[in-house]
């Protein structure tokens, strides 16, 4: 048997597993040793990211298929509407089908709707953090009302109850009160706890909607407990947008206001943004069990209450495009045009003083350990302790995997300080931020899973803040943290075949002769990284990240790839389908990565945007300059 192996070796070996230059011996030991060393699993997780993000793959040429799926589709000419965005992890054909339904040549004229009343919408932003700094107890009930689930059974219908005690006692109990045509069909009761200290769920197990009543279902419930839980544990999160919506709304910046209507007698402002910026909302009362999809073009309108900011009621509505009915079909979907696919409204809410026993997380099912140890302030990792808090309280502070931890809390509005010996770990592709004369930092926007983040690269240490504030107040906070942060090494990655480069994506475009800079992006994205590879044969590629300030749920943003040494589009087994471009060159797209790929010029040029759609990625590419 092969000796354990040091960290030293673990990571060399990790490098040359990525280039399958490993036998299976060593990539056992490889496996043991991740299993129990948290920073050699990032240290891991992040070679796969710069591969990721560097990788150039040439592509066999596909056939145009723009007559063939216009005739299909039937339609006279390209939608003039610019779309929103996509939702990433979309099934393929579902994308194929929007995809088909639209002009595959990059000369679509674009426009857009009405701006969004943005000055009304940032007063609501600042609303909705300053109540969610407020709240401290909330219990409500809702009804829910699901169309389009199975065509054999139409509607469904389900009540939810959800507690909540700030800043992490959470319960959500769902109960589904569907009449089903027999009793083959599961039956979709949903059951989450979590504290402090556990994060417990219970749903049906059962199988895809589209194979009931035939598939054999399994008796009962699916468990699964975490305990020594983390606190604000991205893996076992909390799906407190149901009761404000601060992540949708306050991270979003772009939604309509639409004006003021009464709900269950009270008074509302109604708002509308797309599907794919209201997840957090949607899927709050949807943790776990079985449900829709929705399309990302679908409209979501939410009413707020003016005073609470808790939302009384939202409604998701099928988008009438073209792409968006051949989407349903595919999917097996009898949706239409304006039809509400979901309706949620709040029956009673309330904040009342709530007995502690209501969260008591049982351990049962598949259980994993969080590993955290809570410890007392002082004799956690002092040094770590910004001192400007944001008008957040300590809360709890630890040890555990390979971390000391400190986080603060007020109301639903949390910050989460750790500190490692790691470093550089995670934000490669990271923005960098000045924090003071001599001074940096790298951040991140939130995620689905992971809220905004800052990290800190010390002399010894790697430190890093998670936080729903928002992006400028979790800046303030970084700064006061008495560490000097250091920037991430220019060269990211050397060995015998490459080079990988950090450059500051705002010059990286202009130092190279090859590349080219986007003249349109969409709303809200900005240049935040830039990553040069360099091989040892002088190939060369240039790849730039933007992102959105705030939050990229469904994706990492929009991805700019250069090479002038790629000549060819070479094979790929992937669906895809021809583009003609606006020189009459041919490309690309992939719908299941989001990537639109073509040659200008002698040189390989990819976009690729995950959770936005293909006329975007056009757009961005016939605006290269």
């Amino acid at each position: 048997m092969r000796p354990e192996i040091r960290c030293d070796e673990a990571r060399v070996e990790l490098s040359a597993r990525l280039d399958g230059e490993v036998d299976d011996a060593t990539a056992r030991s490889i496996d043991d040793h991740l299993s129990t060393c948290a920073p050699c699993t990032r240290h891991e997780a992040s070679l796969r990211r710069i591969r990721t993000a560097l990788r150039v793959q040439p592509a066999q040429a596909v056939p145009d298929l723009t007559e063939p799926i216009m005739q299909r589709v039937g339609v006279e000419g390209p939608r003039a509407r610019r779309r929103d965005e996509w939702l990433g992890g979309v099934r393929v054909a579902s994308i194929a089908a929007a995809v088909a339904a639209l002009l595959l040549v990059a000369s679509l004229p674009f426009g857009g709707g009405p701006p969004p009343e943005s000055a009304e919408a940032s007063e609501i932003t600042e609303e909705i953090r300053a109540a969610a700094q407020a709240l401290d107890t909330y219990r409500a009930s809702f009804s829910i009302v699901e169309r389009g689930w199975n065509e054999d059974v139409g509607v469904r219908r389900f009540s939810a109850r959800v507690w909540f005690d700030a800043p992490e006692e959470f319960r959500l109990q769902v109960r589904d009160l569907t009449t089903y045509p027999d009793d083959r069909w599961p039956e979709n009761d949903v059951d989450l706890v979590a504290n402090a200290r556990r994060w417990w769920i219970a749903e049906p197990s059962t199988c895809p909607s589209e194979a009931l009543p035939s598939c054999a279902v399994s008796e009962g419930s699916e468990e699964r407990t975490v305990v020594q839980r983390q606190p604000f544990d991205g893996t076992s999160t909390l799906p407190t947008d149901i009761i404000v919506p601060l992540e949708t709304l306050a991270s979003s910046g772009d939604f309509s206001v639409l004006g003021r209507e009464t709900v269950a007698g009270r008074s509302t402002i109604k708002v509308a943004l797309p599907y794919r910026q209201a997840i957090p909302l949607v899927g709050a009362l949807q943790p776990g069990g079985l449900w829709r999809g929705f399309h990302p073009l679908d409209r979501v309108e939410i009413w707020l209450d003016d005073e609470t900011w808790f939302p009384l009621r939202y409604e998701v509505i099928a988008d009438a495009s073209t792409e968006r009915s051949m989407w349903a079909e595919l999917q097996g979907m009898d949706d239409r045009g304006g039809q509400r696919l979901l309706s949620v409204r709040a029956t009673s809410f309330s904040e009342p003083p709530l007995p502690q026993k209501i969260f008591d997380a049982p351990v049962r099912g598949i259980v994993r350990s969080g590993g955290f140890h809570e410890r007392p302030f002082a004799e956690t990792t002092a040094w770590i302790a910004p001192s400007h808090l944001a008008r957040l309280r300590p809360y709890k502070a630890g040890v555990g995997g390979g971390f000391r931890t400190l986080t603060y809390t007020s109301g639903m509005t949390w910050l989460k300080v750790t500190s490692s010996r790691e470093g550089a770990i995670g934000a490669e592709t990271a923005e960098e931020v000045k924090l003071g004369d001599d001074s940096f930092a790298y951040y991140q926007p939130a995620t689905e899973e992971l809220k905004r983040r800052v990290d800190i690269l010390g002399r010894h240490s790697h430190i890093q803040l998670e936080s729903n504030l928002a992006r400028s107040t979790l800046l303030k906070v970084a700064s006061s943290i008495d560490v000097p942060g250091r920037r991430i090494p220019h060269t990211l990655e050397r060995d015998g075949q490459r080079t990988v480069v950090r450059l500051d994506p705002q010059v990286a475009a202009h130092r190279s002769a090859f590349s080219a800079t986007p003249r349109y992006l969409p709303s809200g994205y900005q240049a935040s990284a830039a990553l040069l590879s360099k091989s040892q044969a002088g190939g060369r590629t240039l790849t730039i990240y933007y992102r959105r300030k705030e939050a990229e749920y469904t994706g990492d943003g929009i991805r700019l790839t250069q090479s002038p040494s790629i000549k060819l589009l070479a094979p790929s087994a992937e669906q895809s389908f021809g583009v003609r471009m606006r020189d009459g060159s041919k490309g690309r797209w992939f719908p299941e990565r989001g990537e639109l790929e073509w040659i200008d010029r002698g040189v390989y040029r990819s976009v690729t945007l995950p959770s936005l759609d293909l006329e975007t990625a056009v757009r961005i590419a016939q605006g290269l300059r």
